[in-house]
């Protein structure tokens, strides 16, 4: 089975998207509104839609962004979220529309199925105006012309982009423009059960612990039919301990044309986590088959599993559940991986102005200290991460400076429009490795044969 991985970002369905190709009605209609609509679409039609976008644009050009609508008027957000994710953003939309905001419809799409739902509202012409999503995912988006600049429409709002962290803005940033507001800054932590840990007789995790003290750790609680850590196999997990280790992930983080994890400092990471599993640590395949590593740990199977804040609203949710987080252990030096997504509008958008408010709402002092307060981010807007809305060690989890701790350590995916193909192809095959036992050298040069052409397709 595939493993979703819980950050808002989630493997696109290539036979679903490819479906869209048969979409090509939708050119007369865009140009009819003056906007632009469009697919995400995989690589392998990204080269066959590029002509008809174009002419799309070429003819649109003419009345595009002449009116921007009235700030008040109703607009359509979506968003990818799980149910305690889904509550957060409609405290959101209700504390907008009571400061005078205008109507905002919110649509939240389980986050398996945000990006398929997208694409087929941007295909069919319906695209909302303002949808949530990760920085990994957004640029087949704006290379389809699907999204429109976001940063002039926020500086005539208002906000001052010098007063968020400079890291998601620049994942955010591309063709030299800021296409996308983010909300977050998260990193990728160690969630752990603090029951589980004094059963097991184990110490909490340090601060600058060590990749050998976490398989140490991950052993000690492997007892009494607990597994001691759960790790999916998607490259967003292991790209921060791949670069930990000294290794890469691509040639040129700015322009990939390959895949570098069968270079030896990738390599040795991706084995000591092939080690690691070897161990018994983890669960199985039937035990991950049965269930995901977010609803082991809540229920007492895992002791510690990997992810990004975006599980705090469903694991505060947990009755019993006392979880705190820590940083990611050591391989050579700190590193930790982003984990970000924004708010764009899209280009067809009649309601620019008012999706504009929307956002500067959302990722103003207000929005985002709701967000906080409801578990789901760690904010952009400096001011409010490090306030008690984000710190307070009386919500779960405790020890939340652990997330700006890694601030300084971020690193980023690269951003470019083949990279949703690319990491499923390389989550299929670590799958492989990890769950089936395939060599893992056997796997890498997998990778490097489905992912590499697709890096060099653009």
């Amino acid at each position: 089975m595939r493993h979703t991985v819980p950050d808002g970002s989630r493997r696109s369905s290539t036979s679903t998207l490819s479906s869209l190709l048969a979409c090509s009605a939708l050119v007369p209609r865009a140009c009819a509104r003056s906007s632009v609509r469009t697919a995400h679409a995989p690589s392998l039609l990204l080269t066959l839609l590029a002509i008809p976008v174009l002419l799309v644009l070429s003819a649109c050009s003419d009345g595009a962004g002449a009116d921007e609508g009235s700030p008040t008027a109703p607009i359509t957000v979506q968003v990818g979220a799980d149910p305690e994710e889904a509550a957060v953003y409609r405290s959101l939309v209700s504390a907008y529309e009571e400061a005078g905001g205008g109507e905002v419809e919110l649509v939240p799409v389980s986050r398996d199925d945000h990006l398929t739902r997208l694409s087929t509202a941007f295909a069919s012409g319906d695209a909302p105006d303002v949808f949530l999503i990760n920085y990994r995912e957004y640029a087949p988006f704006v290379q389809r012309g699907a999204v429109r600049p976001i940063g002039p429409l926020l500086a005539d709002a208002g906000v001052d982009t010098a007063d968020y962290y400079e890291e998601p803005l620049r994942a955010f940033t591309y063709d030299g423009a800021l296409q996308c507001m983010p909300q977050n800054i998260s990193s990728l932590v160690v969630y752990w059960n603090r029951a589980l840990f004094t059963q097991a007789g184990v110490p909490a995790p340090k601060a600058d612990w060590s990749w050998a003290d976490f398989v140490a750790t991950a052993g000690a609680l492997t007892r009494d039919g607990v597994k001691g850590v759960g790790i999916d196999p998607s490259i967003v997990r292991m790209a921060p301990l791949v670069w930990s280790n000294g290794g890469t992930i691509v040639d040129d983080d700015a322009a990939p044309t390959r895949t570098t994890l069968h270079e030896p400092g990738a390599r040795a990471a991706l084995q000591s986590v092939v080690d690691l599993i070897g161990s018994g640590a983890t669960p199985d395949k039937e035990q991950l088959a049965a269930q995901g590593l977010p609803e082991q740990f809540m229920t007492g199977k895992v002791a510690m599993f990997l992810s990004s804040r975006v599980e705090v609203p469903a694991l505060r949710e947990q009755r019993g559940l006392d979880f705190d987080v820590a940083g990611l252990p050591v391989m050579g030096e700190p590193v930790s991986v982003l984990h970000s997504d924004a708010y764009c509008v899209a280009s067809g958008s009649e309601n620019a102005a008012a999706a504009a408010k929307f956002v500067a709402y959302a990722v103003g002092q207000q929005g985002q200290t709701l967000t906080a307060l409801g578990g789901r981010t760690v904010p952009s807007l400096r001011s409010v991460a490090t306030s008690p809305a984000f710190l307070s060690p009386a919500r779960a989890p405790a020890s939340s400076q652990v997330f700006l701790d890694a601030i300084p350590h971020l690193r980023h995916t690269p951003v470019t429009p083949s990279w949703p193909e690319v990491e499923d192809v390389i989550g299929t095959q670590l799958e492989r490795a990890f769950e089936d036992g395939v060599p893992l050298d056997e796997v890498l040069a997998e990778i490097r044969k489905q992912a590499d052409p697709l890096l060099q397709s653009r």
